[in-house]
């Protein structure tokens, strides 16, 4: 995968936000980014309303708020570009958080897309960062998810594949990022219409076989996919299990507590962009890990 000539942390300025900043910085440094890009979207709700309180015209409350975000963004990229020796550059937009995202990555072409997974308002975003997860939903560039304090180079990945192009992009993102960590490819299957025939009483013997077939197509299928890049030199580790895939990827992120998942993400569609994929979603919000999704291209 060639190196990404721009990663793109977007940054609310909050303690929690530090976190983001740092894993970006960190991968920008490893991967050989040509540059990081610190951006802050300023809301529009609070830019109207410290108008009013601070009596001031809205050209001198956006101004004034403005000047700030940029004096901040300047302090915060100054200190990780001597820190990581990285070339770093700030925005500022105006707006709603995830547009303004979407708008610099697409403006600036940037490979990848990295946001905190909490913020500075609670009680907008009681768990998982509303706006992390609507940059996820909507995005068609790759978007990491920083929710752990970034001490370290991730040593321990989970890449769960269902064999799709997607998870093809998931491996790439893996190997790119893992520079030696440990990788483990986990498929979770369960055999068609599994469900209807257990519903419908068909013997256990009969279904034994039934997913005993299915599970070794799936081992086929999985080292079609990882030979390639084996004999290429790079190895991992497999798991293969049977139920519900976002019942055995959390599963198996509380046995092995990966630092990072990394998840392919299947073609945009307009009711993707309104419900986030079911597993995906699952795995956002029930794994404490930082999350890596690619889409397929």
């Amino acid at each position: 995968m060639e190196k990404p000539a721009c990663i793109l942390v977007a940054t609310d300025l909050s303690a929690h936000a530090g976190r983001a900043e740092t894993r970006a910085a960190m991968l920008a440094q490893s991967m050989g980014a040509g540059k990081l890009v610190l951006l802050h979207v300023v809301p529009r709700l609070p830019l109207e309303a410290f108008t009013n309180i601070l009596e001031r015209t809205p050209l001198e409350t956006e101004q004034r708020l403005l000047d700030a975000a940029r004096a901040a963004l300047e302090e915060r990229a100054k200190r990780l570009g001597t820190q990581y020796a990285i070339t770093t550059e700030t925005a500022v937009r105006i707006g709603r958080a995830h547009l303004g995202i979407a708008e610099e990555a697409d403006a600036r072409d940037a490979g990848l897309v990295v946001v905190g997974g909490y913020g500075a308002d609670l009680v907008r975003e009681l768990f998982l960062g509303a706006t992390a997860e609507k940059v996820l939903r909507r995005s068609l560039r790759p978007v990491l998810i920083v929710k752990q304090e970034p001490a370290a180079a991730y040593r321990r990945l989970l890449v769960p594949v269902d064999f799709s192009p997607s998870s093809t992009r998931a491996l790439d993102w893996a190997q790119a990022v893992s520079r030696g960590a440990e990788v483990t490819v986990a498929h979770i299957y369960e055999a068609p219409y599994e469900s209807t025939l257990r519903y419908a009483s068909v013997e256990n013997r009969v279904l034994e076989a039934y997913q005993a077939a299915a599970r070794r197509q799936a081992q086929e299928t999985m080292r079609g996919l990882l030979e390639p890049r084996r004999a290429a030199g790079t190895d991992f580790l497999q798991r293969m299990l049977h139920g519900h895939p976002a019942a055995g990827i959390r599963e198996l992120a509380e046995e092995m507590r990966p630092d990072l998942i990394v998840m392919g993400k299947h073609g945009q569609s307009e009711l993707e962009e309104l419900l986030l994929g079911s597993v995906t979603k699952h795995v956002l919000f029930e794994t404490h890990c930082d999350m890596l999704v690619a889409p397929e291209r």
